[in-house]
């Protein structure tokens, strides 16, 4: 399908008799977005992520990550594997409007942020940028979700103060080392490495390698990540 979008956005003009450039701003940007439509039979569930909700005890209604062209895709909106929001995104709108008297263009729902002052071109850059994560599966908007992992953190100061867990995530931390994060396919190894370092810690009663959710992965494909030092070991054995 396509989607027009009529946006504002802010140019440096020199009026009639100046010699200076000033900020103007104008109303009149169109850019025509085309959006891939597919059925759930080409882009079928891959993972299905359900989070814990500890007030009752229950797993949440899970997250489905389809999978298609090589990526993952949500109908919710999902940050650090928990749906940030209960309802899914809205239905795609043939025409979406960008008019505004603000510094910035946004809508949370289809990703876009980006400033008026980015100008006419620029703006149109930001939303052909934003297009490519949008895709419609059996006429619901999907967009891009990161791959859940598994990720070993520490707290505190060892032995007890603060402890080690096991947590899950979607996307790698630069602060954490690669080697801590395993993919869903790697729970074991992650529960190891998990109890390896409440060991070293001296974390004794405060260690838990219960990340809070409950994933269930049923295409393999979708499963990009490996643990870098199972990556090693599999080309030493090699």
């Amino acid at each position: 399908m396509q989607c027009t979008i009529n946006y504002s956005y802010v140019a440096q003009v020199i009026p009639p008799r100046c010699r200076k450039p000033r900020a103007q701003r104008f109303d009149d940007g169109v850019a025509v977005m085309s959006i891939r439509e597919v059925t759930s039979e080409q882009a079928p569930v891959a993972i299905l992520g359900a989070e814990m909700d500890f007030a009752s005890g229950n797993y949440m209604e899970a997250v489905s990550y389809r999978w298609f062209d090589g990526r993952l895709w949500a109908d919710v909106p999902v940050h650090g594997c928990s749906r940030r929001r209960a309802v899914r995104y809205p239905v795609m709108p043939t025409e979406l409007n960008l008019i505004t008297d603000s510094a910035m263009l946004s809508n949370t729902h289809f990703g876009i942020y980006v400033g008026a002052h980015e100008g006419k071109d620029g703006i149109a850059a930001h939303l052909q940028a934003c297009s490519t994560d949008w895709l419609i599966i059996d006429g619901q908007l999907h967009r891009t979700a990161g791959e859940p992992m598994y990720v070993a953190m520490t707290f505190g100061l060892s032995h007890n103060h603060g402890g080690s867990s096991l947590l899950a995530d979607d996307h790698l931390n630069p602060n954490i080392k690669p080697e801590a994060y395993f993919s869903l396919l790697e729970k074991e190894q992650a529960d190891a490495y998990t109890l390896a370092i409440a060991h070293n810690r001296g974390d004794t009663v405060k260690v838990s390698t219960d990340p809070g959710f409950q994933f269930e992965v049923l295409i393999a494909e979708a499963i990009r990540w490996k643990n870098p030092a199972a990556c090693a070991e599999s080309s030493e054995a090699a």
